[in-house]
């Protein structure tokens, strides 16, 4: 395993998580920018993690008060180190973290029928299939709910994905953030 990473805030502030080999955990200032973002939405919402690698974004979220995270990542040592991280941090403290293998985008058809308030996505920045994660991901969201998809700030995500349009960019330093909501009827 990697050197860990600390939660940043929430009720397990400072605690370290384990990383698995890979993986690039969202940095620090950029998971403090998002969760200022989701302040106030954050409390009993049902969060999905994707390309979750050490979990931090969902584990985070759950100690700021989501009542429901899914963590996804395909790497089989990824899900290990997630569920590890969630069951030794998590556990019986804050909101329920449940972690699934999936291959993305297309892996998401498998959880047809949830729904999530917020939706973070974390691919590799060399990754290149954000508009069919984005498809992939709309009928997965609330109808209120948002989805953030970090990227290189190099990057310009598309404004629009089916029913899907970007409402904001946010850039810190390397990482970029866009944000999707579902086109207003």
């Amino acid at each position: 395993m990697k050197p860990g990473v600390r939660v940043t805030g929430g009720e397990l502030r400072g605690r370290g998580l384990a990383v698995p080999p890979g993986a690039r955990p969202t940095e620090g200032r950029v998971r403090e920018a998002l969760f200022s973002i989701w302040a106030d939405r954050l409390s009993g919402a049902r969060v999905l993690d994707l390309f979750a690698g050490s979990g931090v974004v969902g584990i985070e979220a759950a100690g700021r008060g989501a009542l429901d995270v899914l963590a996804v990542d395909d790497d089989p040592r990824a899900a290990r180190t997630i569920a590890e991280n969630a069951a030794r941090l998590v556990a019986g403290a804050v909101g329920a973290v449940a972690v699934l293998r999936l291959k993305l985008p297309r892996g998401l058809a498998r959880i047809a029928g949830r729904s999530f308030d917020l939706v973070f996505a974390d691919p590799p920045y060399a990754f290149d299939g954000h508009a069919a994660l984005l498809a992939a991901a709309a009928p997965l969201l609330a109808r209120d709910g948002e989805i953030v998809v970090e990227h290189s700030a190099r990057l310009d995500l598309p404004l629009e994905v089916g029913p899907l349009v970007r409402t904001d960019v946010r850039r810190y330093g390397e990482s970029g953030l866009s944000f999707y909501r579902l086109r207003s009827p």
